[in-house]
């Protein structure tokens, strides 16, 4: 269903996975260098988006539109699209700004599809 959405961010130079997931945690669909893990991915990429959530809400009663978490060799992105959480793996440098714009551009569509 969202082949063309994973295909598109995938195309990024540097994005090594992509996922769509359930708040829950549950896998819809995705595509990574890791698919032996992806299962296991999902589920920490919708914790980690819930729990962003669930701080920003106490904090100011606002929701997190996009919520990225950074490391020394890789970035985990993840940003609500409707009823969903769509997670991206990605080198550190890859370009953040283009990230942004293409996650922007494949919540919109996946917001459209659900």
């Amino acid at each position: 269903m969202f082949e063309n959405v994973i295909a598109d961010m995938l195309s990024v130079n540097g994005v090594k996975g992509v996922y769509i997931v359930d708040k829950e945690g549950a896998l819809i669909e995705a595509e990574s260098m890791f698919s032996e893990d992806d299962e296991v991915y999902a589920a920490l990429i919708a914790d980690a988006f819930n729990k962003a959530s669930e701080v920003l809400g106490k904090i100011s009663s606002d929701e997190p539109e996009l919520v990225m978490i950074d490391g020394k060799k890789d970035r985990v992105i993840a940003s609500k699209a409707g009823d969903l959480i769509f997670g991206v793996v990605a080198d550190q440098k890859t370009n953040y700004g283009l990230l942004k714009i293409e996650i922007k551009k494949a919540v919109e569509k996946i917001t459209a599809m659900v």
